[in-house]
């Protein structure tokens, strides 16, 4: 059996260090490229049908220009059989510039082809990305496959006598799902499982090896959509409280610079079982909860 699991590399910005607003205050060591962690969840989850089974080859495949190649060589090196890069002839993508990238119905085409000639059994792929969030790769490869598709899932194992998946989804609102569904299929990845840590020999094997290209032509199909324009997240203004007039000028001016947050005081009981019990009644008295006759014995 070949499990592909879909991989995508992207720049992640933790920070808002610069001084420039054309660059929206964002500087070159904001940020920090990586594998998408839904994409590293899907991952885990085939490399564990991996360790249940001999049988089975994971197939690592990314899209694009290797702008994150260490994060690439690390999931590979935790177990991964073997990698591809779908890259695409006559249009080089933008190493300056992770985010171009093509929208979700081209990519999905580039997907599929390789699905095709890999010819994977299962498909798995992250639900969404931290950069683009779209969440519509993966029901748009299904269909370009032809294929049963469950989104958002957590676990799953497998029959392979029947060759039965059973999947594990989240509904939302804190509701799971057990869904069987007959390969071949597609699936995305919710957050869930955190990827294994590569051993020594797998890190070995991962700097040397060289990633295979799958190369498609520029007749790809055109985009359905187009991004014109895009935004960087504004900072969300804090409430702040107006500050108690009663209050001295001196304390006024403290709440303001501390977000007119108010100091939580209380007493940290110590000492025995009985006593730190004591304390609790005794507070519990002295601030009317109960009355002093029905905490007596």
């Amino acid at each position: 059996m070949n499990i592909i699991v879909f991989a995508k590399q992207i720049r992640h910005t933790y920070a808002r260090t610069g001084d420039s607003p054309e660059s929206h205050f964002i500087c070159p060591e904001d940020g920090v490229y990586r594998v998408d962690p839904h994409d590293e969840a899907a991952l885990e989850l085939a490399l564990r049908l991996k360790d249940e089974y001999n049988d089975i080859n994971v197939t690592l495949v990314t899209l694009g220009a290797m702008i994150a190649e260490q994060e690439i060589q690390r999931c590979l090196a935790t177990g991964a059989d073997h990698l591809y890069q779908i890259v695409v002839s006559g249009q080089a993508a933008s190493e300056s510039d992770p985010l171009d990238q093509p929208d979700p119905w081209v990519k999905s085409d580039l997907m599929a082809r390789a699905v095709k000639e890999l010819r994977g059994d299962m498909v798995l792929c992250g639900k969404a990305s931290l950069d683009k969030g779209s969440g519509q790769v993966g029901a748009l490869l299904a269909q370009r496959l032809d294929l049963p598709f469950v989104s958002a899932i957590t676990d799953l194992s497998l029959d392979k006598a029947s060759g039965t998946l059973q999947v594990q989804r989240s509904a939302g609102r804190g509701v799971r799902e057990i869904i069987e569904c007959r390969l071949p299929a597609v699936f995305s990845v919710d957050l869930g499982p955190e990827l294994r840590l590569p051993e020594f020999a797998g890190r070995q094997r991962a700097e040397t090896y060289a990633p295979r290209q799958l190369s498609y032509g520029s007749d790809i199909n055109a985009p359905k959509i187009v991004c014109t324009r895009r935004f960087q997240p504004r900072p969300r203004p804090k409430m702040v409280a107006a500050p108690d007039s009663r209050e001295h000028a001196y304390e006024r001016i403290m709440q303001l610079l501390t977000g007119s947050t108010v100091e939580k005081k209380g007493e940290m009981l110590t000492g025995s079982t009985d006593a730190q019990v004591d304390g609790i009644i005794d507070f519990l008295k002295a601030n009317g909860f109960i009355e002093a006759d029905q905490a007596d014995p």
